[in-house]
């Protein structure tokens, strides 16, 4: 025994002496010795059996002819010594005529054997033999050729079947065969799986829920969450987190082009608004008259009582309201393939006053005023958003232009503001006027504020993120943070989003509480922000909504500057009424309106309102639909019953409280929040005219705005 080695395992002397014997196999050759094995199943197995059928087969042929030939002469025999034999006899009627008699039947002889068999002679079986022979060595043949062409024919057969019509690109390309073969071997080796093969993630759990945590509360998106988390928690692969933000997004922009219901495919191509008061033959200057003779009359068809087709037709959609933008609204609903109708209380759709006439010896001519004011901030966008209800056939803007106030050399100055005590020590003192240009919007004004108005200075990279130590210009940026989610918000309360933003946040608080906040230090710098923000409100800082004021503020302060249609609003509003006509609506102004129209609820859902208990609360349950609007003249104007509406551009105020009936605002309630909101202060507005060209006055293009000061906290 040797140490360190388990001992061997030995045989038996039994296992030694036993022969293995095997029984005989079931199909084996004749000549078969148990034992042995023969490759050659041909001649061993097959070539007999098939020899012995064809033997036993050519054996049966020979014996059928053998019998088929005795029969036929033993028959031949007996036939003719029946012929020599009989003897006619005949059977003959009473008149002595012969009767005819039917010939005995004889039994047909036996067909001859048939000749169509696959073995018949001692030729075939040699045949047989000689093919037997050749097919055993072909296949038994130490070459194995068989075997060659056998596996050519099966790599055909596989070709075939994998690839079909690309075949011959696949056999011209040998690299792209491989390429596949490599995919589907590293696909069936799970390399291309989405979730990492590894136990351990990349990030641990702890570190990944801090990680969605932090991203949570700096107001990241829900989807980008999810993803962030099938990342880090799930495993998911980097370019499996790819492929689903890739398909994500082509989903939404799916989503973003799809058509909403009704709208056509294709929209309604029309001409410019000016168009049909020219003529081919016209000369230039002739041209520019017939344009200027179509800026001087108004807006809209003037309201005839005795017209009784607003009242026989029905609309898709009624709307309300005056100004480009009731307008601008109807227009994009009119090539949305809706049947609209405009109504306006004014005589002017437009909202323009025209002050003189043609016999006037002050003005000379008839001279539209902009009473609503139509100065356009950050131009590039606006434009974006008007051409899809002013392109034409030959221009995306509709042949509207808007002009830059200002100069080069002012910086482009569009507005001039004078806040009493801006820069002194006494409130009623004389200030210096602070003048908003568009070149280094943000940098001037906080210059200004640095040198004038004792703000700090700010940094030296005034492009990038260094504000310094000015409060001013850290306050600018700041309300162009906020302002950026403006058109997100605004699309939120379209689609009922719940998501939140710092503009929605914005929009709940008055403009004080952010000056408070930010600026409570220097009343100057205070005073000037509060007068920016609330040039266009009318409206002190405690009563101005956070949301405007931060709009305001952006967009003085934007470097495109401020900019002004060409030939004012009265041609934007030429130019969308040519369009809301060429797609079959109409604007009809001067129309005295009395009250919305509504549709009386069904008793199923009155019944509902009742068992849910809510008929003591007003605003909960379903409400009524408005279905038109009735004029002073007492005439109804309504749309269609299925899915028409009526949209209201005149306001708050006048649409729930004067328009709406009382009866149904005492059934069903106002708006939440609609009782806090009041009028605006009585505003008066002082039009001058003065006499001579720009050249002769020397006056700059740009506003002027004299506002309260607003340095003491509110």
């Amino acid at each position: 025994m040797r140490m360190g080695r388990p001992p061997k395992r030995r045989r038996d002397a039994k296992h030694s002496q036993q022969t293995q014997t095997a029984n005989k196999p079931k199909f084996a050759s004749p000549t078969l010795v148990v034992g042995q094995i023969s490759p050659d199943v041909v001649s061993s197995i097959l070539g007999p059996a098939i020899t012995d059928l064809a033997v036993q087969s050519v054996e049966d042929y020979a014996d059928a002819v053998l019998a088929y030939e005795h029969v036929n002469q033993f028959t031949a025999a007996e036939k003719g010594e029946e012929e020599e034999e009989v003897e006619v006899q005949v059977e003959m009627d009473l008149d002595g005529n012969i009767l005819q008699q039917q010939q005995q039947q004889t039994s047909p002889l036996p067909p001859p054997p048939s000749s169509q068999r696959l073995f018949s002679s001692q030729l075939d079986i040699e045949n047989l033999t000689e093919l037997l022979t050749s097919t055993s060595q072909h296949f038994s043949h130490t070459t194995n050729s068989w075997k060659v062409h056998a596996n050519a024919a099966k790599f055909e057969r596989l070709l075939d079947e994998k690839y079909g019509r690309l075949r011959p690109f696949i056999e011209s390309h040998p690299n792209v065969e491989i390429f596949i073969k490599n995919v589907q071997r590293k696909y069936a080796m799970g390399a291309f799986s989405p979730f990492r093969k590894s136990d351990s993630p990349p990030v641990g759990k702890t570190t990944s829920i801090m990680i969605l945590f932090m991203m949570h509360r700096n107001g990241v998106r829900m989807d980008a969450l999810l993803l962030a988390a099938t990342f880090f928690l799930v495993g998911l692969q980097p370019w499996a987190l790819v492929g689903l933000v890739v398909i994500g997004k082509w989903e939404m922009d799916r989503r973003k082009r799809k058509r909403i219901g009704g709208m056509p495919k294709k929209i309604a191509t029309v001409e410019a608004y000016f168009a049909s008061a020219l003529d081919a033959n016209l000369s230039e200057e002739e041209e520019v008259k017939a344009k200027y003779a179509l800026l001087d009359t108004p807006v809209g068809t003037k309201f005839n009582p005795a017209d009784l087709s607003l009242r026989d037709e029905e609309y898709d959609v009624i709307v309300l309201g005056s100004g480009p933008e009731t307008l601008y609204a109807a227009a994009l609903l009119a090539r949305a393939g809706k049947k609209l109708v405009v109504l306006s209380p004014r005589d002017d759709v437009s909202g323009c006053v025209t002050l003189g006439d043609k016999n006037s010896s002050v003005l000379g001519k008839k001279i539209p005023f902009d009473i609503d004011g139509m100065n356009v901030a950050q131009l590039s966008r606006q434009q974006e958003l008007l051409a899809p209800a002013l392109c034409t056939t030959t221009d995306t803007q509709g042949g509207i232009r808007f002009s830059r106030i200002g100069s080069n050399l002012d910086g482009y100055a569009h507005s001039i503001l004078s806040v009493p005590g801006l820069g002194t020590d006494n409130t009623s003192a004389e200030c210096i006027p602070v003048v908003l240009n568009a070149t280094g919007s943000l940098a001037s004004l906080a210059e200004y504020c640095s040198t004038c108005l004792g703000d700090g200075f700010p940094g030296v990279d005034l492009d990038g993120k260094d504000n310094g130590n000015s409060n001013s210009l850290s306050y600018l940026r700041a309300c162009n943070q906020i302002n950026a989610g403006s058109a997100d918000y605004y699309l939120s309360k379209l689609y009922n989003a719940k998501e939140s933003n710092a503009y929605q946040e914005a929009s709940v608080r008055t403009a004080s509480a952010f000056l408070n906040k930010c600026l409570p230090l220097n009343t100057h710098v205070r005073s000037l922000m509060a007068a920016i923000g609330m040039m266009n409100e009318n409206l002190c800082p405690d009563k101005t909504s956070m949301a405007a004021h931060v709009t305001n503020i952006c967009a003085m302060t934007s470097e495109e500057g401020v900019a002004y249609p060409v030939g004012g609003p009265r041609a934007i509003c030429h130019a969308l009424t040519s369009v809301i006509e060429q797609c079959g609506g109409r604007v009809v102004a001067g129309v005295s309106l009395q009250e919305l129209l509504f549709e009386k609820l069904d008793e199923k859902k009155e019944t509902k309102k009742k068992t849910n208990g809510e008929e003591n609360d007003p605003l909960k349950g379903p409400k009524p639909k408005c279905k038109g609007i009735r004029l002073q003249n007492g005439m109804d104007i309504k749309v269609s019953k299925d899915d028409g509406s009526v949209i209201s551009m005149l306001g708050f105020i006048p649409t729930f409280l004067n328009l709406l009936p009382a009866d149904t605002r005492a059934a069903h309630g106002v708006p939440p929040g609609l009782p806090a909101i009041s009028e605006r202060r009585p505003l008066m507005k002082i039009m001058v005219g003065l006499k001579g060209s720009k050249a002769d006055l020397n006056l700059t293009g740009a506003d002027w705005y004299r506002l309260p000061n607003a340095s003491l906290p509110y």
